[in-house]
């Protein structure tokens, strides 16, 4: 190893990405880009207030008491009264309201004669997170109900008003909420989508350059700089990537996640050691998949196709065990899977290390499949350069 040549090769790298505006744009203007773009549409990270209407066709004490109830649940906000069903679907159709709450007539006198009292729920699954959120304000409130009906009809049979509220509730669930004791969807998503901005642009960026080298013959002059050393030419070729996502990396735990309020549990130094290891397993996958390529406008294609199919089969979106097992095997090749498994644990879950070690190892594992790749195909472009060098012209 010499780090003379490599400097060299770094520099020289420096100087093609800086003169090339595609490059430039993938490594510099898209992270940035990116971040402010997706982690502000998640700023907010929970929905609140979401729009309900109802029809009330009892318009009693009791079922007015009961809406006011859910009104008053944290994420519910009752926006629309609809005289009618045939009226308040319209408005469900044109997504005016979220979800509908339809009572009956006679809800009143049910609940004082402690009969059954259903209710018409009509939700938009569409966005499940908003469906959910109606779906457990009303069970809550109505669970509610059921408990106090239960309570009144047993002191009603002369038991003491405090046994009969144990009886009411034999069963109480105590739930204890970790990891994301506010449950919303921007501490589940933005830690796995900042590092899948790196990734990508990481990928696309490196990938242009390397394919720049071979359209443009320009790998037989870095093969002859690096004196045919594959860890001059290598180290030389993808340092500065490196060095660029390894600052992107200290931005992104030390300034993004206090800015979007992320969890950062565990130690520093593990996660930017882990963080380095990963970024490496994913420059020499890079090298070694964009060497196949000639044309810098194919292989940003192609880095941009795998983009979303990569983040899905990781395994943050879906559980990875119910996905087909050639989808299992495939993810288990890719260094996102194993480091987003990491990063949830070590910074979301904040769990005892021994807890991600076997991420870790996986990391290592892929980090020497990706070496040993990338040095064979360096050796045989080298040895296809050599031949082309001793052919008599």
């Amino acid at each position: 190893m010499n780090l003379k040549l490599i400097w060299i090769l770094l520099k020289k790298e420096a100087s093609l990405v800086y003169n090339d505006h595609s490059i430039l744009l993938a490594l510099l203007a898209a992270p940035l880009l990116y971040f402010a773009l997706m982690g502000s549409t998640y700023f907010n990270k929970d929905e609140e207030e979401v729009s309900v209407g109802i029809v009330d066709l009892d318009n009693s004490q009791s079922s007015k008491s009961f809406l006011n109830k859910i009104n008053a649940t944290q994420k519910i906000n009752i926006t629309n009264s609809y005289i009618n069903l045939a009226e308040a679907k319209n408005g469900f159709y044109s997504f005016d309201v979220q979800g509908l709450i339809h009572i009956p007539k006679g809800f009143e006198e049910k609940l004082i004669a402690q009969e059954s009292t259903p209710i018409g729920l009509i939700l938009n699954n569409s966005k499940f997170l908003s469906s959910n959120d109606i779906n457990k304000a009303v069970n809550l409130v109505a669970m509610e109900y059921a408990v106090n009906s239960r309570q009144k009809f047993f002191e009603s049979k002369g038991i003491n008003p405090s046994l009969a509220e144990l009886k009411a509730q034999p069963i109480t669930a105590q739930i204890n909420a970790v990891y994301n004791p506010t449950n919303n969807y921007g501490n589940f998503l933005l830690p796995a989508l900042f590092i899948l901005i790196l990734h990508q642009t990481l990928l696309i960026g490196m990938s242009e350059s390397v394919a720049y080298d071979r359209e443009n013959n320009v790998l037989k002059s870095n093969f002859e700089e690096s004196n045919y050393s594959f860890l001059n030419y290598i180290l030389g070729k993808t340092s500065f990537y490196l060095l660029l996502y390894f600052a992107y990396m200290l931005l992104t735990f030390f300034v993004v996640f206090p800015v979007f309020d992320l969890p950062l549990n565990g130690s520093f130094f593990t996660l930017i050691m882990v963080s380095f290891l990963f970024f490496m397993a994913t420059i020499l996958y890079g090298w070694f998949v964009s060497s196949f390529f000639k044309s810098q406008a194919k292989v940003m294609e192609i880095m941009a196709f795998i983009s979303y199919p990569v983040f899905l089969i990781t395994g943050i979106t879906w559980s990875f065990k119910d996905m087909p097992l050639v989808l299992q095997y495939v993810s288990n090749l890719i260094p996102l899977k194993p480091y987003f498994e990491f990063l949830k644990k070590h910074t979301i879950m904040g769990v005892d290390s021994r807890l991600y070690n076997s991420e870790i190892i996986h990391i290592l594992l892929l980090l020497l499949v990706g070496y040993v790749a990338a040095l064979l195909r360096f050796y045989y472009l080298k040895n296809r350069v050599l031949e082309l060098k001793s052919k008599p012209i």
